[in-house]
């Protein structure tokens, strides 16, 4: 019997020893860059830098402080390089045409969006991608503008309830995004779709628990499998919200698949229409079309949540700019007692301050705090000073980007002047990305920015904006998906007047 335990003991021994040869092999062959960075360490280079939770963007800006525009880090032997100066974002997105997402994100994004624009690259990615850019031409945009009205007054009614107490603002803008994108780029009655029992909270919750795994596995690799992720209450809870929203956006495919061709209306088809035909007809897979449902949904409704959620939050800190946006707002759209009606596209164009208040808070808080990045060939970068080897993980920072003093001068300052002074708010190339940049931006950013406006055009018509999250909590922000603050976003809403209920 002790023989056998002996034998054991020698195999698990031998085997121990291959491993850590391998992975020294891998340590000792990894690719360098004359690139400074944090101290690695071998074999796991420099994962445990972020090891413990939560991870915050400003640990970046520390890195970035202490090691220049371009840090240098190792993930095991992956090399991975920070990008923040504007002429190498430029280089890489725009000049060398990267759209690649790097293997890494991709593998954790797919296990909550599938198979979608988040996660493919290479021919698929670009399919997927000329399906879906006509749905968002400002042609059909404009017939969105009654829905982005509701969902504004759904809001504000949703606001309206609290009282002008201190509110998370997230879940109720999280609701009223997804039953947007329901009515508008998917077409369906979102009443049938989505289940009232399930609250607003509950959905806003389920997003942040998204989000939170999402960060644990930056650090933690080996939980990139479903399975791990069974093993774990909050991976089970997670992985039932997913189930979840696939059998919705499998159901909004049945009810595509049972309408006929006279059923469908409009020049320019939805987003559902383009990828569904009556009888389920399909240029892509059933499972790729469920996938980009559940993608989309999600995307839109975290996109305008978070950063309605900066912008109020914002606006409540500076009242004056609350009140230039305000005093737009009347010479715009009159002195009518009621609510604000459905504008038209020339009455959103004109409001130039309102948009400059959104822009300004999108440098503060672009709300992807990375674009992921991988180099197709050698690269060459702080103007072909820096080799960067083919295979380098790039993340480009916009939080980092857009903070630069050189580009914008006292970047802390919450100044929505800078972008009406400088007309339609060009800057220096590549300095300005919050909706991403290249062939690979966000391909929802014309929709984000009407309904953006909408939703606070409704809510600073109806209440006064009071501060409860202040500038220290609203900048300790999370590295995730999505940039949301350690602390969640908590505004007063006052009630101006009482506007009727919708």
């Amino acid at each position: 019997m002790a023989s056998w335990w002996w034998l054991l003991a020698r195999l698990v021994l031998w085997v121990s020893a291959a491993v850590v040869a391998a992975l020294w092999r891998l340590w000792a062959s990894r690719p360098r860059v004359d690139v400074p960075g944090p101290p690695a360490l071998p074999i796991v280079g420099n994962t445990l830098h972020f090891w413990k939770v939560p991870i915050t963007v400003g640990k970046l800006r520390d890195y970035s402080r202490q090691y220049g525009h371009l840090t240098r880090f190792y993930f095991g032997p992956t090399l991975v390089v920070m990008v923040v100066h504007p002429d190498d974002v430029q280089h890489i997105l725009v000049t060398c045409k990267l759209v690649d997402r790097d293997p890494f994100t991709s593998r954790i994004l797919r296990i909550f969006a599938g198979n979608s624009l988040f996660t493919l690259n290479g021919r698929t990615w670009k399919v997927h991608r000329k399906l879906i850019n006509p749905t968002f031409h400002t042609e059909l945009l404009e017939s969105f503008l009654d829905a982005f009205h509701q969902g504004g007054r759904f809001l504000s009614d949703r606001l309206a309830r609290t009282g002008g107490a201190p509110t998370l603002v997230h879940p109720p803008v999280f609701l009223a995004a997804l039953q947007t994108i329901y009515k508008t780029a998917i077409g369906i009655n979102p009443d049938v779709m989505i289940p009232n029992a399930m609250a607003e909270e509950e959905m806003s919750d389920a997003m942040c628990g998204v989000l939170a795994i999402f960060q644990v596995m930056l650090g933690r690799p080996w939980l990139q499998k479903k399975w791990l992720l069974r093993l774990t209450a909050s991976g089970r809870r997670l992985l039932r919200y997913v189930r979840l929203l696939e059998s919705l956006a499998t159901r909004c495919i049945a009810v595509r698949s049972a309408t006929t061709e006279a059923e469908t209306g409009g020049t320019r088809p939805r987003l559902l229409e383009a990828l569904v035909k009556p009888g389920g007809h399909s240029p892509l897979p059933i499972h790729e079309v469920r996938d980009e449902l559940l993608t989309l949904k999600m995307a839109s409704a975290e996109t305008t949540s978070i950063t309605v959620s900066f912008v109020l939050a914002m606006l409540a800190l500076h009242p004056e700019w609350q009140d230039a946006a305000r005093r737009e707002l009347r010479e715009v759209f009159g002195e009518d007692e009621d609510c604000l009606r459905a504008p038209s596209m020339a009455e959103l164009n004109r409001l130039r301050v309102l948009d400059s208040i959104i822009k300004e808070t999108l440098r503060l808080f672009p709300v992807v705090p990375a674009i992921p990045r991988v180099a197709s060939e050698d690269l060459w970068l702080r103007g072909g000073r820096v080799l960067v080897p083919r295979g380098t993980r790039l993340a480009i920072v916009p939080y980092l980007t857009h903070r630069l003093p050189e580009f914008f001068p006292d970047p802390l300052k919450f100044d929505p002047a800078r972008f009406l002074e400088s007309g339609d708010g060009r800057h220096y190339p590549g300095s300005y990305l919050p909706f991403g940049l290249g062939a690979r931006n966000c391909v929802g950013f014309p929709y984000a920015r009407l309904q953006l406006r909408v939703f606070v055009a409704h809510v600073l018509w109806r209440f006064r904006l009071l501060p409860h999250s202040g500038w220290k909590d609203l900048d300790d922000l999370m590295l995730s998906v999505s940039m949301h603050p350690v602390k969640p976003v908590q505004v007063s809403c006052v009630p101006l007047r009482e506007c009727p209920p919708h």
